[in-house]
């Protein structure tokens, strides 16, 4: 696994760092600009809105989806992991990748953990993403 950190906030003297454990297998899906995610730096916030749109609300029919709307769609937390994959994920590198991996022998295997980390040493842990998901939100 591949650790790194990167501050995010520094209020009074209380700092919150991102905190981001990487399959190496995954690294080079990985934006160059990952470490800026929810930082005052981070710029992505109408490509991930762009990416969200395109691969659901563009591309399912409100009506003949209803199950993949109400599961997906319509659901704030799914909604926020997506935006999330958007924000860390490079699209050119994440193709060029499934064109070179056909097959993944262990899928589970490969995660990318998010976590936010406090200048107390206090860890919350926000998500653990496997290349099956990445892949369900491309």
């Amino acid at each position: 696994m591949i650790k790194t950190t990167s501050l995010i906030s520094d209020e009074n003297g209380y700092k919150k760092y991102n905190l981001f454990e990487i399959h190496e297998d995954l690294e080079p899906i990985i934006a160059g600009d990952y470490l800026l995610y929810s930082s005052k730096d981070f710029k992505k916030t109408a490509y991930c809105e762009l990416m969200y749109k395109n691969n659901f609300h563009n591309k399912y029919d409100k009506d003949t989806y209803q199950e993949i709307y109400e599961k997906y769609i319509n659901n704030e937390k799914f909604i926020e992991k997506a935006k999330f994959i958007y924000s860390i994920i490079d699209y050119d590198k994440y193709v060029k990748f499934v064109e070179e991996n056909e097959t993944i022998e262990n899928p589970n295997d490969l995660i990318i953990s998010y976590s936010v980390v406090d200048s107390d040493g206090v860890k919350v842990n926000i998500y653990n993403i496997s290349i099956k998901e990445i892949a369900f939100v491309f």
